[in-house]
């Protein structure tokens, strides 16, 4: 007796497994950091700029983790004609790079920043809100598929 079983390759399973706990992962991070930020907690002097700049840190995050999951899982499937780069080093690349660096960097050194610390706050929420902003069109238009 023969038996026909379907061609289910066990990767699809493993894939799908990885692609769970990166999401997984991905959820308990940004938990975390909105645990550690208490994004709504106001300082005294400083409350507008502080707010501002957790906020736009927080939203920064979520785009990233979003552009990532994004890079790591999703289909880049484009046609010839849409592939501007010969190379890995384009303008999307370096943006990439610096975005995982400048706002985690710009967050974590906040508190050492004694004097002008007001236009400290709104010059790294501006950053974070420019890297937000890159992010979700690179998510929206599909070219996260051009790295």
């Amino acid at each position: 007796m023969v038996f026909n079983k379907p061609n289910i390759p066990m990767g699809n399973f493993f894939h799908g497994i990885f692609q769970t706990f990166f999401l997984i992962g991905y959820c308990v991070l940004f938990i975390i950091t909105i645990i550690i930020l208490k994004p709504f907690r106001f300082h005294k002097r400083r409350q507008k700029s502080t707010i501002f700049l957790k906020i736009s840190y927080v939203l920064y995050l979520a785009s990233f983790l979003v552009f990532t999951y994004l890079l790591l899982f999703g289909k880049k499937q484009i046609n010839e004609s849409e592939q501007p780069y010969e190379t890995l080093f384009n303008v999307h690349f370096l943006f990439f790079l610096t975005s995982t660096i400048v706002p985690n960097v710009g967050i974590m050194i906040r508190r050492r920043i004694k004097s002008n610390r007001i236009e400290y706050n709104i010059l790294v929420s501006v950053i974070n809100m420019l890297y937000f902003v890159y992010l979700v069109y690179l998510c929206v238009s599909h070219k996260w598929a051009l790295m």
